[in-house]
């Protein structure tokens, strides 16, 4: 091969060296330009998936605001109250009882909705769950079913003020509390069948249970209600004024709801706080105003004429004696 021929090869080889440097060098720069822009969309998702960047409550307020109203979420824990069973006890006589189990409360927490219009102003309360944290234990208390012949005698003078204090008792006996709550406008019978355990809380928990029936007579129309006759609760106890027949609590039987309406009341709004109560306890007193029809009705009801409306059923069940 002359030298004229090793030039030409020589050119070539060099022109294709140029040529695949420069097609690398393009196939790189390309590369390198997807790797940015694919690094750049990582970093924006990042940012948009971080959690910690994000102010949840100017989210909601802005989603609020728009609207009209705004919506909070409020969980809390409170206390479960113990439910109380009542069986029979031919060992004791009628009229006695004996606390065989003491009752311990439980803890519920409690999730509530309440919804604001554009002026700050509460327009609904929503109960949205109730999931119990620690059970209660239930409280159990014998009854005497053993017939011993005695005369008895309680207060007789069928005359009542609007004023009595309700955290005494009425002073009747059992077969009285029998024959005030046996009436005709007691279409079902509750009342009547369930007229010893008036007299019970009386006994075990200090209040007036002509007082509690009168309540119960008030809220469930002598026991014809929905509520009353499906869920065996008399006093309309845990009901929103919003959906007041699901809010209900629902017990296994009346007895249940008696007790458990009785010991609310004297724990809560009949005694203020500290003061002594049933076993051994003392009372809470968070809605305590008086001992009165009128003190309990500023918290214990909406119905600002309650009062006159339980009273008028007290009156009417204290004549009876």
């Amino acid at each position: 091969m002359n030298a004229k021929d090793k030039k030409k090869i020589l050119i070539i080889c060099l022109t294709l060296i140029f040529a695949i440097s420069m097609i690398y060098y393009f196939i790189s720069k390309k590369i390198e330009k997807k790797a940015y822009a694919f690094e750049e969309n990582q970093k924006i998702d990042l940012k948009i998936s971080n959690a910690n960047e994000l102010d949840i409550d100017q989210i909601i307020e802005s989603n609020t605001n728009g609207l009209g109203f705004k919506e909070e979420i409020i969980v809390k824990d409170v206390e479960l109250e113990y439910l109380t069973k009542y069986r029979n006890n031919s060992n004791l006589y009628v009229g006695t009882k004996k606390v065989s189990q003491k009752g311990e409360n439980g803890t519920q927490r409690i999730t509530t909705k309440k919804t604001y219009d554009e002026n700050g102003e509460i327009i609904n309360i929503e109960q949205m769950s109730a999931v119990v944290v620690k059970a209660s234990v239930n409280k159990v208390i014998d009854i005497g079913t053993k017939v011993k012949k005695k005369k008895t005698s309680g207060n007789s003078s069928g005359i009542i003020s609007f004023n009595i204090p309700l955290n005494k008792p009425s002073g009747l006996t059992l077969e009285q509390f029998k024959k005030v709550l046996t009436d005709p406008k007691d279409k079902n019978k509750i009342f009547q069948k369930n007229a010893k355990y008036f007299y019970y809380i009386e006994k075990e928990y200090g209040i007036n249970g002509i007082f509690v029936a009168a309540i119960g007579i008030h809220e469930s129309a002598w026991g014809t209600s929905k509520i009353a006759i499906n869920k065996y609760n008399l006093f309309g106890y845990g009901a929103y004024d919003s959906n007041p027949y699901n809010g209900a609590y629902k017990f296994e039987n009346y007895s249940e709801s008696i007790d458990l309406i009785a010991r609310v009341l004297v724990k809560y709004y009949l005694n203020p706080k500290g003061a002594k109560i049933y076993d051994n306890q003392k009372a809470n007193g968070k809605y305590y105003r008086g001992n009165t029809l009128s003190a309990v009705n500023i918290n214990y009801a909406t119905d600002k004429n309650w009062a006159n409306g339980v009273y008028s059923h007290m009156k009417y069940l204290y004549k009876k004696k």
